[in-house]
């Protein structure tokens, strides 16, 4: 069966231009699958959906042809072939939590400490730079690395977003010559951790971790991005029951993707935050609201609250019938 696709599509390159909204350089352009040209330099969209939320598509564009903007295309794209990390370099950068910001920030939460914030970052493969940024490595269902997100904390657990504040191991392998080429095909963070507990799903790697100790009767994992959950990445989690906590701002988005993937796996989308969170600010997330609590209120045999639900032997809630 002959599939339909776009002929104008957004570059699924790594190039980003600067936005003619923002003035970031976030903006991803169209291109004609034709030719291979880029379309006017305003067509387009910007990633920061959240701050910015430019987009021009082509059909607003002059002198396009978008009456022949579809054709047939007789199979589907093969699936991406990704590229591996050797396990060396997650191995030299674990530890080193003394100097991990993020990591001592943890440990300074209600309810946590030293040992179980380093517990958690070891369980979660957190890496250290020698800047003292969190490294974030994506290992998949066998165990291979994808790569791994470098990210800069202040002392106060917030990113730090001016400057060179993230990179990726693989960008940085390549520009001093240890790497040749390449190619990132992304899966969830926390993916290695998976088991036979329903799978909750953030947009943040950091908010995965933390959320982990709360609400433990979930495998947390992390998107890395708003639009970060697609049907590769949903491929080892097919036929699980997966609930996505979305920041406050995206529930609709995320409800939307969990309607396109409902045929993989039973998803549902949590309203906690949209219901229940006082700061209802774009961007704020489960894990801003799980740390107002003191973590030793939480069990995954009693009372949670933050939900008001009672589990069960197994640590399930009770209102859950056949998880």
């Amino acid at each position: 069966m002959a599939l339909t696709k776009f002929r104008y599509q957004l570059d699924s390159g790594s190039k980003k231009f600067r936005c003619p909204a923002c003035q970031k350089k976030r903006f991803v352009r169209y291109v004609d699958s034709e030719d291979g040209n880029y379309l006017p330099e305003d067509v387009g969209r910007c990633d920061r959906e959240l701050n910015c939320g430019y987009h021009k598509p082509p059909r607003e564009a002059d002198g396009l042809s978008i009456g022949s903007a579809l054709y047939s295309m007789p199979e589907p794209p093969p699936e991406p072939v990704p590229s591996y990390i050797s396990k060396e370099y997650l191995e030299r950068s674990l530890g080193k939590y003394e100097r991990n910001s993020l990591i001592r920030w943890m440990a300074t939460l209600k309810g946590w400490s030293w040992a179980l914030a380093t517990d958690t970052a070891k369980e979660y493969r957190v890496g250290t730079s020698s800047d003292g940024w969190a490294i974030f490595w994506q290992i998949d269902q066998e165990e291979k690395i994808r790569s791994g997100k470098m990210m800069a904390y202040s002392n106060d657990g917030h990113r730090i977003k001016e400057g060179y504040s993230q990179d990726w191991i693989h960008s940085k392998l390549k520009r001093s010559g240890h790497l040749n080429d390449f190619e990132l095909v992304q899966c969830f963070y926390g993916l290695h951790l998976l088991d036979d507990r329903p799978v909750a799903i953030v947009e943040s790697e950091k908010t995965a971790i933390i959320a982990s100790q709360y609400l433990t009767q979930f495998t947390w994992m992390a998107s890395g991005q708003l639009n970060g959950i697609n049907e590769y990445k949903m491929q080892p989690l097919k036929g699980r029951k997966v609930v996505l906590f979305p920041d406050i701002g995206c529930f609709n988005q995320w409800n939307d993707k969990a309607l396109e993937l409902a045929h993989m796996a039973d998803i549902s989308v949590s309203t906690l935050l949209e219901e229940n969170a006082p700061d209802q600010h774009k961007g704020y997330d489960i894990a801003d609201y799980l740390i107002e609590y003191d973590l030793r209120d939480f069990s995954p045999h009693g009372w949670n609250p933050f939900t008001g639900e009672i589990f069960d032997d197994r640590g399930y809630p009770k209102s859950w019938d056949d998880v």
